[in-house]
């Protein structure tokens, strides 16, 4: 008799990318200051990509189309705002427009870590995959071993000015993997 062996399942709580649930800000993943766009009409002389960043006041512009807002709207719904202002200069546009860095949705790390800051949320991430982003937790030598210098009982994450239960201490001593949340554009860690 053979035996097939399944292969390995990802655990969903080490990676946020594993996740089969959507946060309510990827289910409407909007645009904002800062993220970076190719541009493309299709079947015109425009037909070559034309990289845009959205400003700081949240507008874009392609071609005719000046100062489109596109803060707060998807990739669709900036699109369909091309096609319409296009539209006066040309026959049924086809705005074809592909994003190639969001910079907008960003989270920060600062605290004892190697090296905190503002980091751009590029993918979905989890606190692990955030402090590692971060270097690590910082250490140092003591009685000639190495520890950790992370006060990890009073360590915290906010979320819109409010506190997400997360034990750092049951994560990263523990390995307690439940503790391993999903960050969200604007979390401070």
């Amino acid at each position: 008799a053979t035996t097939t062996i399944a292969p390995p399942q990802p655990n969903p709580s080490f990676s946020a990318s594993n996740s089969a649930k959507r946060a309510p800000w990827q289910e409407r993943l909007t645009l904002g200051p800062g993220d970076v766009l190719n541009f493309t009409l299709f079947e015109t002389n425009e037909d070559k990509p034309t990289e845009a960043v959205i400003g700081p006041d949240g507008r874009v512009s392609y071609l005719q189309a000046e100062n489109i807002m596109a803060t707060g709207l998807t990739i669709d719904e900036l699109r369909a705002k091309f096609n319409e202002e296009l539209g006066k200069y040309y026959r049924n546009p086809l705005t074809i427009i592909t994003p190639v860095t969001y910079r907008s949705k960003r989270y920060i790390v600062l605290g004892s870590v190697t090296a905190g800051g503002v980091f751009f949320m590029d993918r979905p991430m989890t606190v692990i995959e955030a402090v590692a982003r971060a270097g690590g937790l910082e250490s140092g030598l003591h009685e000639q071993g190495t520890v950790e210098l992370a006060d990890l009982t009073r360590s915290f994450l906010a979320r819109r000015q409010q506190r997400v239960p997360v034990d750092f201490e049951r994560l990263f001593q523990r390995g307690d993997l439940a503790q391993n949340v999903v960050l969200e554009p604007d979390d401070f860690l």
